[in-house]
């Protein structure tokens, strides 16, 4: 049968107490859904079904020790928020590792688990094995249940007290190669928004904050054009769509009766006069009306897409997580320490202040710090007496239209659907995309370190993403390599005379190294694997032999160079290599790209690399380099 259910809104307020775990629905603000913990409660249930679905439980099976658990575990969870300050994303991807291990050891009949650790161990222990299974199979990504282990081994830690709790176990170890970077997103996509979200925003925000009237003229940084007027109509069929009749759109002057009644002639309306008439007076009405109220429906539904604007802005400007975006608070320290923030570097400022029992911290431009004001004037015209401690709000459609809520997971895809409805339509570009950008640009500008700071992350990470970058950054190194891969690439049984084998192919003069090209910094040196990759003498099968060498040697290269403590030694040492190996790879793939995405995915994936990559491997793990 079903159940009762109770949403529990997370962090819990301090000394709030669960009357009812069996009954508790969690949910986070910013994400979508809630996270049923009370099914625990009950040990034979239907798990079946998706997360979504309202599940069949057998009530007979309530089991007051895992009511406690679920006390303990909201408990847990709650603290990770408050004291740890971890993103509402974190604390629910963490809960979500747990609720699948207890369905899966409920399905086996472990019902110990959670209420004793020695069981819990020994389920752990057959949960992970069965899973590896999975991911051997490829019916689970490798990277995704690593990240599962690791968040249900910290939750269970806690929730025992016990950091030497399954210390055994074996946790997939995260693999680079089987993580996907995410692209950086075209500059002139990035560009269009940019302009027309700074354009609408700066507008948009004078027309409501000064009570400025329609029809407001807009004009992006580019020259482009657009007249907003008082109607939240779309306008994809130019003059013609709904509602926008009355309207000359190039200039934002309602139309006459007489330009109507010509118009309405022309498209073979029954009675051109009549509609004219009405069309024009309607028109009049809605100008009046959206002219003499401060706060009128159509202001703050433009005032709304201002918000979405800015957002975006904000969003490209420093790179933020959207999780940590939609978690940002609002309080009155924002507004004084905007007036006395703190320089972290030149050209930027960092800005602190303490909001709902936690400090806030983000990184911004000297240029972008007037935009956050104005946005903050922008915001108290939408919250007006309303209680709303978001940063990033919005008002509500319909009959919430004058209540500012906060905005949600999809508002970027929101904000591009505005735009078409003002007839502007852009290339989409996601969340994890402007960071990807932000990234970039950090990495090309900036040292590593100063590039970690700007975006929140560590220097491993700046580093992957310098090897990332735009495809223009190496162009000249490229040049070198591609006047040399005629000659380099070999068909399969082609054995050139006196050719000796290597690591990562064939050598056809050994001892006799000679530069592929004056301008690579990498010289070749018979005494170094990787220096065979740079010398005029080195060549490569297109065959399953050297391929898996090439993919070998990239995948020990990769791990080793997390260690480089800069972008300087990076390169020096690990860049080059790896942008040359790739190089080869796109090469070889031009002729038989089955056969190198196969090797690739049993090098990178299920750890089969060649025979002397393979033993380097276990050197540099008995090492502790990699």
């Amino acid at each position: 049968m079903s159940r009762l259910y109770e949403e529990v809104r997370m962090p819990l307020a301090e000394g709030t107490t669960l009357l009812h775990p069996e009954r508790a629905l969690l949910r986070w603000e910013g994400i979508d859904g809630r996270a049923d913990i009370g099914q625990i409660c009950y040990l034979k249930r239907d798990t079946s079904r998706p997360q979504r679905s309202r599940r069949i439980f057998d009530v007979t099976s309530f089991s007051s020790e895992r009511a406690r658990v679920v006390r303990l575990l909201v408990a847990q969870l709650s603290g990770r928020m408050t004291l740890g300050a971890m993103r509402p994303k974190t604390v629910h991807g963490a809960l979500r590792a747990v609720l699948d291990f207890v369905n899966w050891a409920d399905r086996q009949g472990l019902h110990q688990v959670l209420c004793d650790e020695k069981a819990t161990a020994e389920a752990v222990h057959g949960y992970f094995h069965e899973k590896r299974e999975q991911v051997s199979l490829g019916n689970l990504k490798r990277n995704a249940f690593g990240l599962y282990q690791r968040n249900l081994l910290s939750m269970l830690r806690e929730f025992f007290r016990n950091d030497d709790f399954c210390t055994d176990a074996r946790v997939l170890r995260r693999q680079q190669a089987a993580s996907v970077p995410t692209a950086v997103p075209d500059t002139e996509a990035q560009a269009s928004l940019l302009a027309w979200a700074d354009a609408l925003f700066n507008s948009i925000s004078t027309l409501v904050v000064d009570f400025k009237p329609y029809p407001m003229h807009v004009t992006t940084a580019r020259g482009e054009h657009l007249c907003l007027v008082p109607h939240s109509f779309g306008r994809k069929k130019g003059d013609d769509s709904r509602g926008l009749l009355g309207w000359n759109l190039e200039t934002g002057e309602p139309r006459t009766r007489e330009e109507l009644r010509t118009r309405m002639a022309r498209t073979g309306a029954k009675n051109p006069r009549e509609s004219s008439w009405n069309i024009a007076r309607l028109t009049a009405k809605n100008l009046a009306a959206a002219n003499a109220d401060a706060q009128s429906p159509i202001r703050r539904s433009h005032a709304s897409m201002a918000a979405f604007c800015f957002a975006a802005l904000f969003l490209a400007e420093t790179g933020i997580n959207l999780a940590q975006l939609l978690a940002m608070k609002w309080s009155p320290e924002l507004d004084a320490n905007l007036q006395d923030a703190s320089v972290a570097r030149q050209k930027f400022r960092e800005v602190k202040y303490r909001a709902g029992r936690r400090e806030v911290t983000f990184t911004v431009s000297l240029g972008f710090v007037p935009k956050l004001k104005a946005y903050l004037v922008l915001r108290e015209y939408l919250v007006q007496d309303e209680d709303c401690d978001a940063l990033f709000i919005v008002v509500g459609n319909q009959a919430q239209r004058r209540r500012p809520m906060g905005l949600k997971v999809q508002f970027l895809e929101q904000l591009y659907c505005r735009l078409d409805t003002l007839g502007i339509v852009l290339p989409r570009i996601n969340a994890r995309q402007w960071r990807a950008a932000k990234q970039d640009w950090a990495v090309r500008n900036h040292d590593p370190l100063v590039a970690a700071r700007l975006m929140g992350h560590s220097l491993a990470t700046a580093l992957r993403s310098y090897s990332n970058g735009t495809d223009a950054a190496h162009k000249a190194e490229m040049g070198a390599f591609l006047a040399s891969v005629e000659k380099t690439v070999l068909k399969p049984g082609n054995d050139p005379a006196g050719g000796i084998r290597s690591a990562v192919g064939v050598c056809i003069a050994f001892h006799k190294p000679v530069p592929i090209a004056a301008s690579v910094t990498l010289h070749p040196d018979c005494r170094s694997t990787e220096g065979c990759l740079f010398c005029d003498r080195y060549r490569v099968h297109a065959d399953a032999v050297d391929i898996r060498k090439l993919l070998s040697c990239r995948h020990c290269v990769r791990l080793v160079s997390k260690r480089a403590d800069s972008i300087e030694q990076y390169d020096r040492s690990f860049g080059t290599v790896l942008r040359r190996v790739d190089f080869l790879l796109d090469e070889l793939r031009r002729r038989d790209a089955a056969l190198v995405d196969q090797i690739e995915q049993d090098v990178d994936i299920d750890g089969n690399l060649d025979a002397f990559w393979s033993a380097k491997l276990d050197q540099l793990y008995e090492l502790g380099v990699a």
